[in-house]
This record gives C-alpha cells, structure tokens and sequence, in this order.
C-alpha cells in the first residue's frame, strides 16, 4: 500500500505545477470552456453536425462517437462512486480561471475528460484528418483544463483517458467503419472506358416511376435534366407505363456504346440483363427508393454516378442467375419479400431491429411454410434468401456487402420445426448466431438447387416478383457486368 500514498504526491506535485502555469490572457475564458463541457454539450453538438451535413460515413462516426461519449461518461460516473476521491485544494489558482460552479462528485476520474476521449476515439476510427485533428484538439483542451482550472488532479485526467479509450474501443466493436458506404463495395478494376465528355455514344433510359409510389416525380424530372445538362450528346428514352421495360432496354442496349439506367432496383437489373447481352458497360444513376446496388457500388446519388462516368473507371462485377433470370442484389422464395416490406413500413417509427422482429412475428402468424427440395433435401421451408455475394449482417435482413466480385451465394434459409414451429422459428431467426438451431442456416455457395413442387411458385428477383419454375437453379456469373464507379473504387 506503500504505492498509493507515493503516486498521490506525484500527482499533487504536477497538479502544482500545471496550476502555477500562467495564463493571464485566457484565464477569464477557462470557466466559460470548462462549464462549457458539462453534460456532454460540445460532443451532442458536433455530432448533430455531423449527422445533418456529413453524408452516410460521418453519420454512423458521429453516432459511435457520441455512443463512446456516453458509454465513457456513464463508466467514469460508476467509477466516482467507487473511488471517493476529494477533489484538489484550488485555493492557489488564480480566480478568474476557478469555475463558478463547485463539482461535488469525487475527483477520480476525470468524466469530462473520459467522455472526451471517448468521443475522439470514436472520431479517430474513420473520420477525415482534419475532423480527426480538431476533435482530438478539443480533448486534449478538456484534459488540461480540468487541471489548469483546479477542478481535478492530473491522475483523475489520466483516469479518465483510459476510461474514455476503453468506451471508444467498445463502441468501435458496436458499431465498426463502414467504408463501403462511402467507397462502394469491393470490385475487379475492369480498365478505363473510352468515353466522350458530352455523352455521345451513351443512352440513358429513365424510369419515373422508380420509387414506392409508382408515379413520376419531381426528383426523376431533376435527374433527366441534369443528365441533359452534363450529358448534352446523350441519347435520353424516358419510360411510359405502357413500355414493355426490357424490350426497351434491349433495343436501347443494341445501339448504344454505354447503356445509362435511372430508376429503381428493378430497373436496374432489366438495364444489367440488357448490357450482359450485348457486352456494354452499364452506368446506374441512382433515382429510386432504396437503389441498392447504386449504394453498394458507391454510387450514392446521381452526382456521384456521373462523376464516375467522367473518370471512366470501370469494374467488374458479379451477377447472380436465378431460372435464367439476372439478380444483382437477392433472390428470395416464401414470405421474404412481404416481411421486408412490413419491416419498412414500421422502421421510421420504432426502428429497423424492432421493426424486422414485429414483421417477422406477424409474418409467422399469418402463413404456412412451404414443402420444398433444398439441394435435394426435403424441408419446410418459411423462405428462403439467396443474395448476390455476402452480405455483412446475421440473421436479420442482410445490409450491406463488402464485396461484389467474391464468387459466392449468400444463402439463408428459415426452416419450420415441431413442436411449436413459429415460436421456434422467430427464435432461429433473431437468436441464430448466440443460440444453437438447425431451423435457420446460414451459408455460402455457388449454387443452390430449389424444387418448389406445389403452387405458387413466386420468386421475387431483385423486388420484382416473378412465377418461377418446379426446380430453379441459383447460380453465380463471377466478373459478368462492367460498371462505372466512383474512382476510390474499382
């Protein structure tokens, strides 16, 4: 017990000393600075920032950074009750740098400081050098005040530190980098295209009815014009509701040296099948609701994807088949498509894992599971997912894929079991990677057998739903489509 008392001296000899240093000139900011960091405040205001201008990256750093924060707060605070410490005698600091408010709570650690470096941290994970920089700045500020001003020992910082890099190292666990939402999945670089500034050579096909709604929109009459405006040479086809979308985009495939697409995923895969037939690149132009593929390629609006076009990268992708049917991004056959569809429609309100637990339960409560052959093997099947590559997330509806040219299926599989089979399946579902079940799997392949012997045989491909065969084989199509995108990708 020799240590503490020694490790006490010390710090009260540095407190000393970092107390002596003067200031004169910023001494009368110190208190506004120090109570300035009460409750968090700079942090919920950087990251609200963040939130609102800084796209799908910084929006998930700014909501670990803020997680961190709270997580170091509320650990520094459990700590407090613990440690007891009294805080230092600030009886030799300068007034004007003294707080006008008294901290009661112990010295140890320093919780403004544990909830500093817990939000930098969090920062530090993925956010540009410049925000990493300012951030860390900051904390470091917030450390040394709470010393300078007499508030704390330089122990309690240093407590603090660990305490604040420790929730940062929790919340990266939480809620790791994404960079695929900025950069686009993975893909094999494919070479430049040989492409004209104005557009000549390109024909764009747009869908107005893209979106949900399933009539034209503001947004789509947007993108046709500045499609027109950056790409004045272009041929541009607009499509009616009488159109016939994949004679459209065949023919439009034909004569063209680049074949455009805007509009939804739907739109998308009719444009991808017509370019796979006639070996042209495709570029997407994101006009849709959701426009998955778009975002997993980077291609986050349409800016973006013109951009992409002007710096002729292309890339190589790959295609699932499905009954001679391309998909780019899944597959699925039962009830999939209706329970993502429920989960969307409940998610703004009470948010997507609840929402996908709701849709899941009232799934299982109004359907039957379906007689199937899976790779030969006789199942009841609730559905089953079969995605285009990998996608990141478990058991729940996937997310996001890291790659798009790994050779795989990404296949999942929802099992009816006795007794109790809709209990026991909602528990496979959402308990499947901490719980031990054989009614939900997991798996990745390059091809799956489905023998659907009863009707319907509905197969939704890429949200378009479509009447499938007895027996439908699930393939992959490694490297098959060449697509523009973003020049940190490829």
């Amino acid at each position: 017990m020799r240590l503490l008392p020694r490790l006490q001296r010390i710090d009260q000899r540095v407190y000393d000393r970092v107390t002596r240093v003067g200031t004169p000139f910023l001494d009368g900011y110190t208190p506004k600075f120090v109570q300035s960091t009460d409750n968090m405040a700079p942090w919920v205001l950087v990251s609200a920032t963040l939130a609102v201008t800084g796209g799908p990256r910084l929006r998930r750093t700014a909501l670990r950074a803020i997680v961190a924060a709270g997580l170091a707060n509320a650990g520094a605070t459990a700590v407090k009750y613990l440690a007891r410490r009294s805080r230092p005698d600030s009886s030799a600091v300068p007034t004007a740098r003294v707080p006008y408010r008294t901290y009661a709570s112990s010295s140890f650690p320093s919780g403004h400081t544990a909830a500093a470096v817990g939000y930098a941290g969090g920062v530090l994970s993925d956010a540009p050098l410049p925000l990493s920089v300012l951030v860390s700045a900051m904390a470091g500020a917030v450390g040394f005040s709470r010393v300078h001003s007499g508030v704390h020992y330089p122990g309690d910082v240093l407590g603090g530190v660990a305490v604040g890099a420790a929730s940062a190292l929790l919340a990266r666990t939480l809620l790791p980098p994404r960079p695929e939402l900025v950069f686009g999945a993975s893909t094999a670089p494919a070479g430049e295209a040989d492409v004209d500034p104005e557009g000549s050579g390109v024909t764009v096909v747009v869908n107005p009815r893209g979106g949900d709604t399933g009539v034209p929109t503001l947004t789509t009459a947007d993108t046709t014009t500045r499609v027109a405006r950056q790409l004045p040479r272009a041929r541009i086809v607009p499509l009616s509701a009488d159109d016939d979308v994949a004679a459209v985009m065949d023919g439009a495939a034909r004569d063209c040296e680049v074949l455009a697409v805007a509009g939804g995923d739907g739109t998308v895969n009719a444009g991808a099948t017509a370019a796979l037939t006639h070996d042209r690149p495709l570029l997407v132009l994101p006009d849709g609701t959701l426009n998955n593929f778009a975002r997993t390629l980077g291609l986050t609006s349409v800016e973006i994807a013109l951009r992409a076009y002007q710096g002729a990268r292309l890339a190589r992708v790959d295609v699932g088949e499905v009954d001679g049917r391309v998909f780019l991004n899944t597959s699925s056959f039962g009830s999939y498509p209706r329970m993502v569809e429920e989960r969307d429609r409940w998610a703004d309100r009470i948010g997507k894992w609840p929402a996908f637990a709701l849709a899941l339960w009232r799934d299982l409560r109004e359907v039957q599971p379906t007689p199937a052959l899976v790779d030969g093997r006789p199942v009841k099947v609730w559905w089953a997912f079969v995605g285009n590559c990998r996608y990141r997330t478990h058991a729940r509806v996937p997310g996001l894929r890291e790659s798009l040219d790994d050779g795989r299926l990404d296949v999942r599989v929802l099992r009816a079991r006795s007794p109790f089979p809709r209990l026991r399946a909602l528990a496979d579902v959402l308990f499947a990677r901490t719980v031990s079940g054989a009614g939900y799997t997991e798996r990745l392949t390059e091809s799956l057998t489905l023998s659907i012997p009863d009707e319907p045989r509905l197969l939704a491909v890429d949200g378009e739903v479509v009447e499938g065969s007895p027996e439908v084989v699930f393939r992959k199509r490694p490297g098959a489509l060449r697509v523009f995108v973003p020049l940190v990708n490829g």
